[in-house]
């Protein structure tokens, strides 16, 4: 996602983590297309506003929706862990912030195909190599 390719031939070198390295690098920039970034900060904001963590927003999102029948986490330590346990014991979130978080959904569903930096060049092929019919 870094336009300035001596950046981005420098974090291939020395990357942060996995999304900067090559192989994973590939496959994981969907995941920071414009639309997954700008969905991102609007779920930021909406967690923000209701008082909470994101993490526990998405979780509490994920228990409340009936055809999601588990949430993978990721946690860095036992703390984490604990933390991310404990959301479960909240109640619903208000269902004007479903909603809200339902109109971020649907400015974009598939915010991970989508890109605003499409070239004239690509001749039928995305970011990361995915086929465009």
């Amino acid at each position: 996602d870094n336009v300035d390719q001596k950046a981005g031939r420098e974090r291939l070198n020395n990357p942060r983590g996995r999304m900067d390295e090559f192989g994973w690098g590939r496959t994981l920039y969907r995941y920071r297309s414009s639309a997954a970034l700008d969905a991102a900060s609007r779920y930021a904001k909406l967690a923000k506003q209701a008082g909470m963590p994101l993490t526990e927003l998405a979780l509490r999102w994920c228990r409340e929706r009936r055809l999601v029948t588990s949430a993978l986490v990721g946690v860095t330590s036992e703390a984490q862990l604990r933390s991310n346990l404990a959301v479960y014991q909240k109640g619903p979130l208000p269902d004007d912030l479903l909603w809200e978080i339902d109109r971020v959904h649907m400015r974009n569903r598939l915010p991970i195909f989508s890109n605003d930096r499409v070239g004239k060049d690509w001749d039928g092929e995305g970011v990361i190599g995915e086929l465009i019919p």
